[in-house]
């Protein structure tokens, strides 16, 4: 009997390597953003408590912790003047969503290793209202386990984090998402 090689050992290879690759452009350049479970975490992964990691505001308002905002519905959003889809989320998600909800749940965008002066102009250029601060190090995007540009984090009014998003939202995904996990 003739010996036949296959030729999906080396497609399966070539497939494999384009996956890996796509994940780490897709990590560097704001993801999916389509929602997928792939892009989140749930509930189901205990948190102990939130970092105390302390922030400046940027408004000079002095420093802020995460646990300063228990009591109220918190978003947190990672972004960058660096990353175009930082950019275009702010605009397209949450500025209008931050205008819907701000009364009910409390918006901090965390610049996370950038430039003030960059930083201060984009906020200016996409009309955000949230409240502002930097993390410099990218400490506390690291101990939230942030992966890709943007990232989201969602947490209850107890200062539970009920959910993450690491990639780009839609409006109408981040409205979705504010509602089932911190209002529904």
């Amino acid at each position: 009997m003739k010996e036949i090689s296959s030729p999906r050992a080396p497609r399966r290879r070539s497939i494999a390597g384009a996956v890996v690759a796509f994940g780490l452009v897709a990590a560097a350049c704001g993801g999916g953003g389509d929602g997928d479970s792939a892009n989140s975490a749930s509930a189901a992964q205990p948190v102990a408590a939130l970092p105390a990691i302390a922030l400046d505001r940027f408004d000079g308002g002095g420093t802020v912790t995460l646990g300063d905002f228990v009591g109220r519905p918190l978003v947190v959003n990672f972004w960058a003047s660096w990353c175009p889809s930082c950019v275009a989320e702010m605009s397209a998600a949450f500025r209008p969503v931050q205008e819907q909800l701000g009364d009910t749940v409390v918006f901090v965008g965390v610049n996370i290793q950038d430039s003030r002066s960059k930083a201060l102009q984009l906020l200016e250029e996409t009309g955000v209202q949230w409240i502002s601060v930097e993390d410099q190090d990218g400490s506390l995007y690291t101990e939230l386990g942030g992966l890709a540009m943007p990232f989201t984090v969602f947490i209850s009014a107890d200062g539970e984090i009920v959910d993450k998003h690491n990639g780009v939202l839609s409006e109408s995904l981040l409205l979705s998402r504010i509602e089932d996990k911190l209002l529904g």
